[in-house]
C-alpha cells in the first residue's frame, strides 16, 4: 500500500470506532508523537542557532585544519 491508500484506511477504520477509551489512547499515541518531533526541531534549531554564533565569532575549522583532525583519528 501506499502512504495515501494508508492514510485512507485508518480514517475508514478511525470512523467505525465507538470505544472513547480506544479515541483517548490514539489521541495521546498522537500527541505524544507530535511532542517528540517538536522537541527534535527544538534540538535541531538550537543546535543552528550555536554553530552560527561559533561562526560568528570565528570559532571553527577551516575544510584543511578539520581534515588533518580527522587524519589522526585512526591512529594511536
Amino acid at each position: 500500500m501506499d502512504i495515501k491508500a494508508d492514510i485512507n484506511w485508518i480514517h475508514q477504520e478511525i470512523d467505525k470506532v465507538k470505544d472513547p477509551g480506544f479515541i483517548e489512547k490514539l489521541k495521546h499515541l498522537l500527541q505524544s508523537k507530535n511532542n517528540v518531533l517538536e522537541d527534535e526541531n527544538r534540538a535541531y534549531n538550537i543546535d543552528l542557532e550555536k554553530a552560527l554564533e561559533d561562526i560568528k565569532k570565528g570559532d571553527f575549522y577551516t575544510e584543511d585544519e578539520a581534515k588533518a583532525i580527522a587524519a589522526k583519528w585512526g591512529r594511536k
